[in-house]
């Protein structure tokens, strides 16, 4: 791997994020590609139309459908950070309904485009759109779809230690997500 590329991803990891995430660290002592694809993308998707609260829901939303606890807990922050209250961050991981309607909208695009890969039938589509997420919202899931399914499936994998100022956060979360007994298990409990 040239060390240049993830010399390149912790600069730009530092600068976005003012730390670079041991997940990062993790896929930098391989290659630095997935890296860099992620911090470009992370970078691209923070000025869409999706709003910083609205991303962070359908960011927690990834984490607890690939049970990925490293996710859970970065997502629980940065949502916080966002001005979700601690209530919706448990709700989103415990999987309890939220009470506001467009919020819950965002969980069911999340959830219906990964369980049908995005093949969302016309009603499904018409209900998401009176409910306000419309086709660049959609669009922006998918990506967050593909930048949580990278982090969760190496999180899986690599099993990165939650980063130290992230650790008050793990602790004060009632509903981790964590691995499932079997993968059978996690699709029954996901429906």
């Amino acid at each position: 791997m040239p060390p240049a590329l993830a010399d390149d991803v912790r600069t730009t990891a530092r600068d976005a994020y003012g730390t670079v995430p041991n997940l990062l660290e993790e896929t930098n002592r391989y290659t630095g590609a997935p890296g860099a694809v992620y911090v470009a993308a992370d970078t691209a998707l923070m000025d869409g139309v999706l709003s910083p609260p609205e991303q962070q829901i359908v960011l927690i939303t990834m984490a607890r459908y690939h049970d990925s606890r490293y996710d859970a807990v970065v997502h629980a922050r940065m949502a916080l950070e966002a001005g979700l209250s601690p209530e919706t961050i448990d709700e989103l991981l415990s999987g309890d309904p939220l009470s506001d309607d467009r919020q819950q909208a965002l969980v069911e695009a999340t959830r219906l485009s990964c369980e049908e890969r995005g093949w969302l039938d016309p009603d499904h589509l018409r209900d998401l759109e009176a409910r306000g997420v419309e086709r660049g919202a959609l669009y922006e899931i998918f990506a967050f779809i593909g930048l949580k399914t990278f982090t969760a499936f190496t999180s899986h994998l690599a099993d990165p230690e939650v980063d130290g100022p992230l650790r008050i956060v793990e602790q004060s979360l009632e509903h981790v997500p964590d691995e499932p007994d079997t993968i059978e298990r996690q699709r029954l409990f996901m429906g």
